[in-house]
């Protein structure tokens, strides 16, 4: 038999096996939690991470099925380092391991034998095997996935932990899926990944095309005591920076489309979509407008490493509307230079992109405002306005 037909032959017998059990009672009152760490978290390119694979139930564990995943473009698996755990069932078991080295997948399948004693788990390792990392990667994930869990409505998946009814392998009655599972993973950054930190990034359908800025710089020049140090104390002083350039509401074509580009749409971060998250103020329609705030978040997701907000140059008050209420904030701030509270606040007052927030911009607001017409478009108010501002 060919390696090629033999691995074939392994694959379809575990396959069989899982099908034994695909026809059981279903629970959703039973839990468990299945969990993939790490022996590192940062390697070089050569080094050994080992994985273990744990998992903890509030039922006696029946038949089990765990495939995990891994970037194949970043790791190789280590060969015959899959090691099932000795310690599940009492009088043993019969696993099989799969590796398939192109989809980076390792499973094990794990068949109560007669005569055994289940037990709750607790926090129990299942299997372990090592990876050897091949290639510069950042935050590169080692997990198992929600979608592959055997359910009524996915009868065909592979992640299983099933249940018996009691102790007693011989007598007890077995529910095989429909439990409650709680996933967590583990993330790997090899090489000079590791000096890479995630960051927010401008979608490549938006950059170049359109006037969208990243300024971090912004907010230390604007508080400074030559510009507006009565911002200092800010709300958003201490952000990362602000984001500006996108027409998020409309203004552009004066409503002209029903459709206007999110910020979803225009930004990412170096690790992707799920590392971004969005909290817009409470606006009209549930537009993102001046105030939104974007967050940049660790390869765990339980970090924020950037803060940024989001301005709407007209929009002052972030209500998604460009009018005379903003045109008297405007007003108020030039007379005044305390009506304002956020950076950004003061930033989307600048309707003329000189980068002074002043009667000038009350007079080109109430204008447009009076009119319905003549609006200037965000990039170009973003385009103004970097250019001014950065080159004071």
């Amino acid at each position: 038999m060919t390696k090629a037909k033999k691995a074939i032959s392994v694959v379809l017998a575990v396959v069989m096996i899982a099908g034994l059990f695909a026809f059981g009672a279903f629970a959703a009152d039973q839990n468990a939690t299945i969990a993939v760490s790490a022996s590192e978290s940062q390697v070089d390119v050569g080094a050994t991470v080992t994985v273990t694979v744990a998992a903890t139930t509030d039922y006696f564990a029946a038949a089990a099925s765990v495939p995990v995943y891994y970037d194949a473009a970043a790791f190789e698996l280590v060969p015959d380092s899959v090691t099932p755990s000795t310690d599940l069932y009492g009088a043993g078991y019969t696993d099989t391991a799969i590796n398939t080295a192109e989809a980076g997948c390792v499973m094990v399948a794990f068949i109560p034998k007669a005569d055994g004693t289940a037990k709750q788990l607790s926090n129990t390792t299942l299997f372990t095997f090592q990876l050897k990392a091949k290639a510069d990667a950042a935050a590169s994930a080692i997990t198992t996935k929600a979608e592959d869990q055997k359910t009524a409505t996915n009868i065909g998946g592979k992640l299983y932990l099933g249940a018996y009814s009691t102790e007693d392998v011989n007598t007890a009655e077995v529910t095989t899926v429909g439990q409650k599972f709680t996933l967590t993973n583990a993330t790997v950054t090899v090489g000079s990944g590791a000096a890479e930190p995630n960051t927010l990034a401008i979608k490549d359908a938006f950059a170049g095309k359109e006037s969208v800025y990243i300024d971090k710089d912004i907010i230390g020049m604007i508080t400074a005591d030559d510009w507006y140090p009565v911002l200092a104390d800010a709300v958003d002083s201490t952000a990362t920076g602000l984001v500006y350039g996108i027409d998020t509401i409309g203004y552009d074509d004066v409503f002209a489309s029903d459709s206007y580009p999110t910020l979803e749409d225009a930004l990412t971060t170096t690790l992707g979509d799920e590392y971004l998250r969005i909290t817009t103020v409470d606006a009209a329609g549930g537009y993102a407008s001046t105030g939104a705030k974007i967050e940049v978040l660790d390869a765990n997701k339980s970090t924020v490493l950037e803060t940024y907000y989001f301005v709407y140059f007209g929009d002052i008050n972030g209500d998604a509307y460009v009018d005379g209420v903003d045109a008297s904030e405007v007003a108020k701030w030039d007379y005044y230079q305390d009506s304002l509270s956020t950076v950004a606040a003061v930033v989307a007052s600048d309707y003329n992109g000189d980068s002074y927030m002043d009667g000038l911009d009350f007079s080109v607001l109430a204008e447009v405002d009076y009119n319905q017409e003549n609006y200037p478009t965000q990039a170009e108010l973003a385009a103004g306005f970097h250019a001014s501002a950065h080159g004071m």
